[in-house]
């Protein structure tokens, strides 16, 4: 089972330049909470001036206290606001409004980037040996990732995928599986790999292909993606500034989708063995 993911597909853990204004993080974090409230339908007449006043408050605490201080203050505010006293519920909201908050600076650092004022120069690179994966779409929008994801990987390793193309299209709406679940019962070795950014890239150039099911950072279900390459930039500005490029087959897009670290290390990564 998959859910809507952000479309840009450019989105990565890009260094982040700050221009602070308390103005501008009043305005972040107005906009930001009304997002997240939004986003987990939870927004309605009867809580839009609670939620108005929690995204202020946010962003004051980002002026004054960063990203940790506005995920805290949004996280708590919205547990109130939805009136649950569940610490796991405060936990998700602070978890979830930290990574949207990074969302709002990458846009930010995207815009230095192409302005030229951030480079970066790729300096290792992790890719399979015989060639990219397959970009395989899922047939339906809110299932079929994890089967999508095997078929591309299938196909990379010369498999016939007709039995596999045809069980996915036919799958139901509430049809979702476990990566790992449905590779060994299709016959192929599959295994568990920590999250270990260059042990998954050095696994990919021994011609290992690697699946991870991930939690948006926008919410919502667990998705499924093929790991197609990853590298390793450093910032030309700063060499003590290093990032991964994690590019994906995402079965959503036609083209590659680059996952972020933070959804690389809160993800579940299998590997196809020979």
């Amino acid at each position: 089972m998959i859910t809507k993911v952000f479309t840009n597909q450019n989105f990565t853990n890009m260094e982040i330049i700050k221009t602070k204004s308390l103005s501008r993080s009043f305005l972040k974090g107005t906009v930001l909470n009304f997002g997240l409230q939004l986003a987990n339908r939870n927004l309605n007449k009867n809580n839009f001036w609670q939620t108005l006043l929690v995204g202020a408050a946010g962003g004051f605490g980002d002026y004054f206290g960063g990203n940790t201080a506005m995920g805290a203050i949004i996280g708590g505010g919205n547990a109130l606001i939805n009136k649950t006293k569940d610490f796991g519920t405060a936990i998700k909201y602070a978890a979830i409004g930290g990574a949207a908050d990074l969302l709002l600076k990458v846009k930010d650092a995207k815009a230095e980037e192409l302005s030229g004022k951030i480079r970066w120069q790729t300096i290792e690179t992790f890719k399979l040996p015989n060639g990219d994966l397959p970009i395989y779409r899922q047939t339906k929008e809110y299932v079929g990732c994890t089967h999508a994801t095997l078929i591309s990987i299938a196909k990379y390793l010369g498999y016939n995928t007709t039995d596999l193309e045809k069980e996915e299209r036919n799958l139901g709406e509430s049809d979702g599986s476990d990566f790992y679940q449905l590779a060994k019962q299709k016959g192929f070795n599959v295994a568990y790999i920590d999250n270990d950014i260059r042990e998954v890239g050095l696994k990919l150039q021994q011609n290992c292909p690697a699946a991870i099911t991930y939690n948006p950072v926008s919410g919502g279900n667990p998705h499924t993606v093929a790991i197609n390459k990853i590298e390793y930039q450093k910032n030309i500005n700063n060499p003590k500034r290093t990032r991964y490029l994690i590019k994906t087959m995402n079965p959503l897009y036609s083209t590659w989708y680059t996952l972020s670290e933070t959804e690389f290390m809160n993800g579940r990564i299998r590997i196809i063995k020979h």
